[in-house]
């Protein structure tokens, strides 16, 4: 079985590493496929093409879960308190330049949030999806990591840099 991206993948003979740069919704991203098994069987294959293909839907999730942590919870606003109280003080324009300035500056900052990565770990069920989601990554390498199970359902948010 063709896994989608990536064909030449051989499902018997796997490295523990592919990487790919795909285009979803007129967006280049970053794909990587990470193994710790030599094989992946038909159901894994299968799970892992399913992945693949609802990637578009996985991130508009990420995104409201991210929005869902923004308003309930710790990791985003961090992350972008980091940003603009600390790092970007002086002129927060410099990473807001191109959004609504009409909006307070933490909305505006959410405004540069892109994918930037996606990492998929078929071997491993409980982080097997990571999508990092970054502002402009020449201004800052720091990442708001969404993690997601097997499922694809929401494991946890973190900030990594």
């Amino acid at each position: 079985m063709g896994i989608k991206y990536f064909d030449e993948i051989d499902s018997n003979k796997l490295v523990d590493y592919y990487s790919k740069k795909i285009e979803l919704d007129s967006v280049r991203i970053d794909v990587d496929l990470n193994f710790e098994s030599q094989s992946l069987s038909y159901e894994e294959a299968e799970n892992l093409n399913t992945c693949l293909k609802e990637l578009p839907n996985i991130i508009k999730n990420s995104w409201q879960w991210i929005m869902s942590d923004y308003k309930n919870g710790e990791d985003v606003s961090e992350y972008i308190s980091f940003h603009l109280d600390d790092f970007f003080e002086d002129d927060p324009e410099e990473i807001l330049k191109g959004t609504d300035s009409n909006l307070d500056n933490k909305d505006r900052f959410l405004q540069t949030l892109r994918v930037n990565r996606i990492g998929v770990y078929p071997d491993s069920p409980e982080n097997y999806l990571v999508i990092d989601w970054m502002t402009d990554p020449e201004l800052s390498n720091y990442k708001l990591v969404v993690n997601c199970n097997q499922n694809f359902e929401l494991e946890y948010i973190t900030v990594e840099s």
